[in-house]
């Protein structure tokens, strides 16, 4: 049994849903990196643009201009600490993917899921690893989701098994990416909390999984006590028991300690 590996997420963003305005700062940035390294992060997934429903998107100009100073002092200090951590980007446009890579960015991750030609050539030529994510919109949108009348684990994986056949012929190798449901993308609630219900089913894939579900609005439809911060707990802790490979998540620390404990308490 393999550990979960702990997500780290770093919003240099002033409109995240949970986090915004909190380290878009050059100090608060590098201080929250430290911390996340300290509390145990094996991935930070630096963003600079707001997914969030609603929210306004941005073009590159202004992506890297909220990374530019940022991006190096925080890949900087991550490549420079006791611990080997991972970086990742958070990003669908290709200019801010390829500064990104050039800085040293060991992951891409791109809500899109992969629409980008441009994008799609670069991780193939450069073998970067990259995320997979399931969407039918860059941005989160409460009034474009899946079907409610098909089968939706059918239909992800019908999805996911086309784009893998279509980037392998691109030249992109299975062994390089990494496959996000995309919870909250393109799904209500009832949807969200049904893919991690069933994440077993997404295995045949042959994929490393990827879930991010931190505080996000489908876990008040979750019928167990709690605040979303709780309700994360809980479902990282029973993702962690399923093996999935990477949880996603702003508390480092606390889902650290309860992925810790799957691990530890196993008797495998």
């Amino acid at each position: 049994m393999s550990k979960t590996k702990i997500v780290g997420i770093l919003n240099i963003t002033p409109d995240s849903f949970f986090d915004g305005g909190k380290f878009d700062a050059f100090e608060s940035a590098i201080a929250q990196t430290k911390k996340m390294i300290a509390e145990g992060a094996d991935v930070i997934d630096i963003g600079a643009e707001s997914t969030r429903p609603k929210a306004v998107p941005i073009g590159f100009d202004e992506e890297w201009k909220r990374l530019e100073k940022i991006l190096p002092a925080v890949i900087f200090e991550i490549k420079n600490s006791s611990r080997k951590i991972l970086t990742s980007i958070d990003s669908y446009h290709f200019e801010t993917i390829k500064k990104a890579h050039g800085l040293g960015i060991d992951i891409i991750n791109d809500v899109s899921g992969l629409v980008d030609e441009k994008i799609i050539k670069f991780i193939a030529e450069k073998n970067i690893a990259t995320i997979l994510m399931h969407n039918l919109a860059i941005h989160a949108n409460p009034d474009l989701i899946i079907n409610q009348h098909l089968n939706l684990t059918e239909e992800i994986l019908n999805w996911a098994r086309k784009k893998i056949s279509d980037l392998e012929k691109k030249g992109v190798k299975k062994s390089q990416l990494i496959f996000d449901p995309g919870i909250g993308f393109a799904k209500n609630a009832e949807q969200s909390i049904r893919i991690l219900k069933n994440i077993d089913a997404y295995r045949v894939l042959g994929l490393p999984l990827y879930i991010g579900h931190s505080k996000k609005s489908f876990l008040d439809a979750l019928p167990i006590a709690g605040d979303r911060a709780q309700k994360t707990l809980e479902i990282s802790k029973f993702l962690a028991g399923k093996n999935v490979e990477f949880l996603r998540v702003h508390d480092v620390k606390k889902n650290f300690v309860v992925v810790s404990r799957v691990f530890f308490d196993s008797p495998l």
